[in-house]
């Protein structure tokens, strides 16, 4: 009697470094979208496309190979006085990726958006024609 055996096709998996670093690189292409933020000066950039939700870059230090920055929408949260929500980033100009360092949400988002909001109330990145600079 033969014995048969079935060939196995086995997709490539990803690592969670592998998914880490992917989401990294997704994120410095949307952030390119946003503002070419290895290009610009130390100080304050706003991109605005009208839908009443701005976003604000401070470009914090310029180095050889990273730039980090400050990203939020300008509100503030009232209880604590900070940016919410805000995130400081570390832009990778070689690797093409970025890293949340910090972030900061604040308890009072929810009131904005709703605890469970629909996809299409999530923010997205403007098309490249529509960078900004402010």
């Amino acid at each position: 009697m033969s014995l048969a055996f079935a060939r196995r096709n086995t997709l490539p998996t990803l690592s969670r470094f592998g998914w880490l670093m992917g989401l990294y690189s997704e994120n410095h292409t949307r952030l390119q979208r946003l503002f070419e933020a290895g290009e610009l000066a130390c100080g304050s950039y706003v991109s605005s496309i009208g839908d009443g939700l701005d976003v604000h870059i401070d470009v914090i230090e310029q180095h050889a190979y990273t730039t980090e920055l400050r990203m939020s929408y300008g509100l503030v949260d009232p209880h604590s006085g900070m940016a919410d929500p805000s995130a400081n980033l570390r832009l990778y100009h070689d690797a093409k990726q970025v890293e949340a360092t910090h972030c900061y949400a604040g308890q009072r988002w929810q009131d904005v958006i709703g605890m469970y909001p629909p996809p299409a109330t999530h923010p997205q990145s403007p098309p490249a024609d529509e960078h900004v600079p402010g």
